[in-house]
């Protein structure tokens, strides 16, 4: 199979995961405190962020159903982007000296941010569903307008939004319950 293909079968795969996957996703649990201190994020992640919306931005001035989408795909990538900023990838600056298994009081922020996500889960997940149904729809208007370099972005954005669910914020939690665990040890 082509790898291109196997792309779209994983796209389309996040859509339908969302029939089955809430089920599995804890339900009806108090939202956390909003945090107020804002962190920064890793800075891959941010400039990753940016030159997606800048390809946004672009593909958003053209012609057609593809600028149409693009145009919808912004929206929804502002709100999720905003969202992880706030809470989702502040945490994961921290990587770095959690690998060298230091864990120190003044982390308790990322804990908080942690059990957010945790309480979110499932709104979080609509949203990364939101952004892979917009970005399937980039697909297919590239593929009528055969518009090439539109369909691989829409491909690969929608790849990272899989990665987002599958690595990004599964580790988030694994920080957090790091954290927890580390602080109440006295470590």
């Amino acid at each position: 199979m082509h790898p291109r293909s196997l792309k779209r079968l994983a796209l389309l795969g996040l859509a339908a995961a969302a029939l089955i996957a809430p089920a599995g996703i804890a339900h009806a649990q108090p939202a956390a405190p909003a945090v107020k201190v804002s962190h920064p994020i890793p800075q891959s992640l941010r400039n990753e962020h940016a030159e997606d919306r800048e390809k946004l931005e672009l593909l958003s001035k053209r012609p057609g159903k593809v600028g149409e989408v693009a145009r919808k795909a912004i929206v929804l990538f502002d709100r999720h982007a905003a969202t992880e900023a706030e809470f989702i990838m502040p945490p994961l600056t921290l990587l770095p000296v959690l690998a060298d298994g230091k864990v120190t009081p003044d982390m308790e922020w990322a804990v908080a941010m942690t059990d957010r996500v945790r309480a979110e889960r499932e709104q979080i997940f609509q949203q990364h569903v939101e952004v892979t149904d917009v970005l399937n729809q980039l697909i297919e208007a590239a593929e009528a307008a055969k518009d090439e370099d539109a369909k691989e972005f829409a491909e690969a954005a929608a790849g990272d939004a899989m990665n987002d669910v599958e690595i990004l914020e599964p580790a988030v939690l694994v920080i957090g319950d790091y954290i927890r665990m580390k602080l109440a040890a006295g470590h």
